[in-house]
């Protein structure tokens, strides 16, 4: 076993493709009993990334049919007891599969700040993780921020994760969504950038959006923010009103001129007549009306006049 330990230059992740086989070198895999074996926990919270069942059904399937290909690594907390560090949706399969033992390497890490680095490399380093799971994960580096030694600074956070600072605030603010709002952000219905307005409504409002979006239909960018705004100043959270509003306001935005003479004859709007008023619009079509008729006449009387 090897011994990871916190130095001044701590581990960092670097979220590389080959962790794993970096981790496992000169180790020797070993077959442990699953009864022995639990999932990661960090000051008795889980490890922050979920474990979707049908990612497991079709694990499972494949070590079914192939084997465990890799094996899964994991730390002694105990004489006769160990944590997982890497591999939880692989022992779940396995777990899945009934199997008595599995395949794992043992490394010896005794710094939980670290063995925490190394559960959020491994799992970032196989696919891209939820902003839901990103918000746990950042959350609980900020905690650390303030519980462990002065050096894990928020620039140190940011510099780990390849981010700006603001990303890292903004993916914590997850923490204060409503659930569903949270789970609409994870499907990428609602972009990340909304996170912040989001988070500043009340829970009801939060919630109020969240149904909408589940219930009836999704919102554009340009009508969410709208939305925002008018909760923010208002107070409310009757979105079935505020959208009312909204869409009855672009329906005006739409026929500016509907009664207008300008109107009724088609005629596209250039933009140097963009800020003027339906009269003087009236005013300039009659104009033109006028001219148009006069010129016509003339023409009509040269006619006449050639055929006498």
């Amino acid at each position: 076993m090897i011994d990871i330990k916190r130095s001044a230059n701590r581990p960092r992740a670097n979220f590389s493709n080959n962790f794993e086989e970096l981790l496992m070198d000169k180790q020797k895999v070993v077959s442990l009993p699953m009864s022995k074996i639990e999932p990661f926990s960090f000051n008795g919270d889980p490890q922050p990334f979920a474990i979707d069942e049908n990612e497991i059904s079709a694990l499972a399937d494949s070590i079914s049919k192939c084997g465990l290909i890799t094996p899964i690594i994991v730390r002694s907390i105990s004489s006769n007891s160990y944590q997982i560090l890497s591999g939880h949706k692989r022992y779940a399969a396995c777990k899945k599969l009934m199997h008595l033992d599995i395949d794992a390497v043992v490394i010896e890490v005794t710094d939980d700040n670290v063995a925490f680095d190394i559960v959020c490399q491994a799992n970032i380093q196989r696919k891209e993780p939820r902003p839901s799971e990103l918000s746990k994960m950042f959350n609980t580096y900020l905690s650390l921020r303030k519980n462990v030694s002065a050096d894990l600074t928020v620039n140190e956070i940011s510099n780990m994760f390849g981010i700006s600072r603001k990303t890292i605030y903004r993916y914590a603010n997850i923490s204060n969504l409503d659930n569903g709002l949270a789970e609409l952000i994870d499907s990428k219905s609602i972009q990340i950038r909304f996170i912040e307005p989001l988070a500043k409504l009340s829970p009801e409002q939060q919630k109020a959006i969240a149904d909408y979006y589940n219930y009836d239909e999704r919102l554009s960018s340009k009508e969410l923010t709208l939305v925002i705004e008018q909760m923010t100043n208002s107070g409310s959270s009757d979105i079935y009103d505020i959208m009312k509003a909204i869409r009855n306001l672009s329906e005006k935005k739409k026929e500016p001129y509907k009664n207008s003479l300008y109107n009724e004859m088609y005629i596209k709007k250039p933009l140097c007549m963009q800020n003027m008023t339906e009269s003087e619009l009236d005013k300039i079509m009659y104009e033109l009306l006028d001219k148009y008729l006069e010129n016509n006449f003339k023409s009509t009387k040269k006619v006449t006049t050639n055929e006498k």
